[in-house]
């Protein structure tokens, strides 16, 4: 029978996301970042399907073979998970998994959906082989994320700030507390953002969001080289992860000084 934990009871869970390499996972159960855990047996847990708020996604861990989610995952979904997606406009449902048994072990549960499958890769640090040559636009200040910051009412599109990070946290205080981060400002308006949007220790899951009418105009570059400069001084390893098909995001990494690290697969279908 599949149990949604209370967030005291998250606890169940790190003897099995403890060993997980994606760190988005470890965050949401460690208590860090939002999101809900759900598990094949309330006592004994063999095997968990975790929601992360900030990826409007969820992450299987644990024994892929677990009965419980091979009988009940299916209807589990359909009764109690996509209606609650359907309120929060989200059409489709993904799930990542941490090797090819989780991927089967889906596609026969979800055999009569169209599942569709994509890969994701990770790229980890190293310093040094960092390159810097920003070339910013005329009249583009770069900010780091502070209180005073947050509580400004100096941005026109201040609105693009908060709900970029009320996605991955609870609240502006539990960023300030756990995360960092700079943005980029143009015309008074946030033009390019990069900071911490989940952590787990002394690392830090990247989020990078430049607005479309300033890409390619180096903001994004200099946003995210601010970022992992104050990562050096912090003793911060950051964890870049993007989608393989994100040309200019695998490139921005790269010319961070970050390496491809490992990849694991999404799989979704659509909510109907």
């Amino acid at each position: 029978m599949i149990t949604e934990l209370d967030i005291q009871e998250f606890y169940k869970v790190k003897p099995i996301t403890d060993q997980c390499r994606n760190l988005e996972v470890r965050a949401v159960v460690n208590g860090m970042n939002p999101g809900s855990v759900y598990v094949d047996h309330g006592t004994d847990v063999t095997a968990a399907m975790i929601w992360i708020q900030g990826q409007s996604g969820f992450h299987m861990v644990g024994d892929p073979q677990s009965e419980s989610f091979l009988t009940h995952l299916e209807t589990y979904m359909i009764n109690e998970v996509e209606p609650r997606l359907k309120k929060l406009n989200i059409d489709a449902v993904e799930i990542s998994v941490e090797n090819d048994r989780w991927a089967e072990t889906l596609q026969t549960i979800f055999k009569k959906r169209n599942l569709l499958n994509d890969n994701q890769y990770v790229f980890e640090m190293n310093y040094n082989d960092a390159k810097q040559s920003s070339n910013l636009v005329q009249d583009t200040l770069i900010h780091r994320i502070d209180r005073d910051l947050l509580e400004s009412r100096g941005f026109e599109n201040k609105a693009f700030l908060e709900q970029k990070i009320a996605r991955f946290w609870e609240s502006k205080e539990d960023f300030l507390q756990h995360g960092f981060g700079y943005m980029a400002e143009h015309n008074h308006n946030v033009i390019s953002l990069c900071f911490s949007a989940f952590v787990d220790g002394h690392t830090h899951a990247v989020d990078i969001e430049t607005l479309d009418e300033y890409r390619n105009k180096h903001v994004g570059t200099a946003v995210a080289e601010a970022y992992i400069e104050e990562c050096k001084r912090k003793g911060v390893e950051p964890y870049w992860d993007c989608m393989p098909e994100n040309v200019g995001s695998v490139r921005l990494a790269e010319k961070m000084g970050m390496s491809l690290s490992f990849d694991y697969q999404i799989l979704w279908y659509n909510i109907t």
